[in-house]
């Protein structure tokens, strides 16, 4: 579970620079559908809890199965509590000197933002997220670090690499529910990807369904 210490970030939308069209004969292949542990202690929109998923759509030659490069592929995630973040935006990263426990997300919004409640970046751990699971920090790159905005991104266009493979991270910062207060169940989200001539889809799920 990931108690990220700043809330998520911006995407650019669009085409990216050097990707090329998928030829007639280009296939997709995505990732397996995602169960995740789930409460309804953190699902609330924008809370600054939630968890990061790690996953990697390919892009082959159907006539020759060898990997595609540089093509250009449109991911689209279906609810605005699921966004998706390019894979160069996360790294894992050493244990900083942060002055505040990194589960506490009220001494971390004290911490963090400024007096009109924007996100400041001083000191330097603001844009640093916790795994509680692995306890581990992640870093997200500034410039997908959104402010006070709070602008969810649901759609992402990326391009594959030299091996076909395009890279990226989810963040699971709520999920659909079902039901009423005293019973809730949590529903599925549906990412999908496409690249014009093929489209593929997964889903994510809790683990109550």
């Amino acid at each position: 579970m990931l108690s990220p210490l700043v809330s998520l970030l911006a995407l650019s939308l669009g085409c990216v620079q050097g990707a090329i069209e998928a030829p007639y004969s280009a296939r997709l292949k995505g990732p397996e559908d995602y169960t995740v542990s789930w409460s309804s202690d953190y699902n609330e929109l924008q809370d600054q809890v939630g968890v990061v998923l790690m996953g990697d759509i390919m892009v082959y030659d159907q006539e020759t199965d060898l990997p595609l490069e540089s093509i250009e592929v449109e991911m689209l995630s279906n609810f605005g509590g699921v966004y998706l973040i390019p894979a160069e935006a996360v790294k894992l990263v050493g244990y900083p000197e942060a002055t505040v426990d990194p589960t506490d997300t009220d001494a971390i919004k004290d911490a963090c933002t400024d007096e009109n409640g924007n996100f400041v970046s001083d000191p330097e751990w603001c844009a640093w997220y916790w795994d509680t699971d692995t306890q581990q920090y992640y870093q997200i790159g500034g410039q997908y670090v959104a402010t006070a905005s709070e602008y969810a991104p649901n759609y992402f266009v990326g391009r594959t690499n030299n091996r076909g493979i395009l890279e990226f991270y989810i963040y699971v910062d709520a999920l659909p529910t079902m039901g009423d207060s005293e019973s809730v169940s949590y529903g599925t989200t549906m990412i999908s990807a496409n690249i014009g001539v093929d489209s593929t889809s997964f889903e994510i799920r809790s683990n109550d369904q």
